[in-house]
């Protein structure tokens, strides 16, 4: 064993020793649901329990204070381990147990998924007999015509990804309410989703602020999606996170692979290396990607870096737009 798995080892089991202590405390567990994903005859229900934190859910601003005790109790989750989740839908129920960071995912297989409405209802109750609540899962409509697959952090929201001290400042002193949306975002997404095309949200952030990004899409009338998220801690391969590039390529492709009849538009910026992942996934499944938009948010020599990638991925058969807005107008680039 080299040096580096030994430390990450001690690490994991040095985390998992707080998370033991944590879970003591006195508390009420509850779901939190996450939007979940589907299709003919399948309905994937994802969620998490955790112990309830009192996080204010807000729609207008706040104190710096508050801001900052939410965000404190975002990222101190007390994660359930064990805990027995039963979902319903029609004629299909399941259980599954919580691992030791608290989510967890259920497969239901219905005959009866209502594929008029894009998203389905979900019961969701832990085996203690608290209140139900309900997962909202989507199930693309026949009619669709494509997906699409959008970064979050200065591609729909002003965050500063580029830069540790505003990301920092954007995720700590702000809440749902605050953040601050580009210009024309919510047009160019309402359109581009026309109540039948579905839209995926893929992160390196944590699970912690999904419920931020929840509330923020809502708040400026962006339509929602399932949200792809990564965990961020210490286990025995990774000491923090799975790398940045990794996991936004492997979520991609698994939405490719989980809907293989459906084209997508991809959605990103410049800060974050998504024009390097978006051309691996246009190049490992030719044919899926019908455009994809890069927000420019950097400067000149990446700009000049973006450009030559744009150039490969027109090589490869598809289509790469570098704009500085993202604008209803790019609509007529699928025509």
């Amino acid at each position: 064993m080299s040096w580096q798995e030994i430390v990450r080892s001690l690490a994991h089991h040095t985390e998992r020793g707080f998370d033991r202590r944590r879970r003591k405390r006195v508390g009420v567990p509850v779901i939190v649901p996450y939007r979940g994903f589907g299709r003919a005859g399948e309905l994937m229900v994802r969620g998490r329990v955790l112990m309830e934190k009192r996080i204010t859910r807000a729609r207008e601003a706040e104190p710096v204070w508050r801001n900052v005790l939410n965000a404190y109790r975002r990222f101190q989750s007390d994660e359930v381990e064990g805990a027995q989740v039963r979902a319903t839908y029609r004629d299909a129920v399941m259980e599954a147990i919580t691992d030791e960071e608290g989510p967890f995912q259920v497969r239901l297989e219905s005959t009866l998924v209502d594929h008029s409405a894009l998203w389905q209802e979900v019961e969701l109750m832990l085996s203690g007999g608290q209140a139900p609540v309900t997962a909202h899962v989507l199930v693309p409509p026949p009619d669709a015509d494509f997906g699409v697959i959008s970064d979050i952090d200065d591609t729909i929201v002003k965050t500063g990804a580029t830069s540790l001290k505003a990301m920092i400042r954007s995720v700590m002193l702000s809440n749902a309410a605050m953040r601050t949306p580009f210009e024309h975002v919510s047009d160019l997404y309402r359109e581009l989703h026309a109540d039948r095309n579905p839209l995926f949200y893929v992160s390196s952030g944590p699970w912690n602020l999904y419920e931020l990004i929840h509330d923020y899409l809502d708040i400026n009338g962006i339509p929602h999606g399932p949200i792809f998220l990564q965990d961020w801690g210490l286990d025995e391969s990774t000491l923090i996170t799975r790398p940045h590039e990794e996991h936004k390529l492997a979520q991609i492709q698994a939405i490719f692979e989980y809907y293989p009849a459906l084209p997508f538009i991809l959605i990103g910026d410049s800060g974050q290396h998504d024009p390097e992942i978006y051309l691996k996934a246009i190049q490992a499944h030719p044919g899926r990607v019908k455009l994809a938009i890069i927000r420019d948010v950097s400067g000149e020599m990446r700009d000049r870096a973006v450009s030559a990638i744009v150039d490969e991925v027109h090589a490869a058969g598809s289509e790469m737009v570098f704009v500085e807005e993202l604008t209803p107008e790019l609509v007529s680039r699928l025509r």
